[in-house]
């Protein structure tokens, strides 16, 4: 008997610490910040033109599907455009997409 509450107790505990690593930041992707005006469509995909020097203020998040969405929170992208970084986002009612975390895609 005492081993079957302790064995409760501990599927219990487990799923509570399961739960608590969900911490609702959203999806995690990767892909390239860019400016908006530097977002070139070629055969219906969005792709970064990293040569571009243009600069609308407006910060898009080109995913690696070639989905380019425009950033709620374009602070967060200071010194990460025009890099390859993975995000966790999520998709807000206007359509646009709120970054939680930004990191470069090779830092691991």
């Amino acid at each position: 008997m005492k081993r079957m509450i302790a064995l409760l107790a501990l599927l219990l505990g487990s799923t509570v610490f399961v739960y608590a690593q969900d911490n609702g930041k959203g999806h995690e992707m990767t892909g390239v910040l860019c400016d908006q005006k530097c977002v070139k469509q070629d055969a219906g995909k969005a792709a970064c033109d990293l040569s571009c020097t243009e600069k609308s203020g407006d910060r898009v998040f080109v995913d690696d599907e070639g989905k380019a969405t425009k950033v709620a929170n374009p602070e967060i992208c200071e010194g990460k455009m025009g890099k390859k970084v993975k995000i966790q986002g999520e998709k807000m009612d206007d359509g646009t997409m709120y970054l939680h975390d930004v990191i470069f895609a090779n830092a691991g």
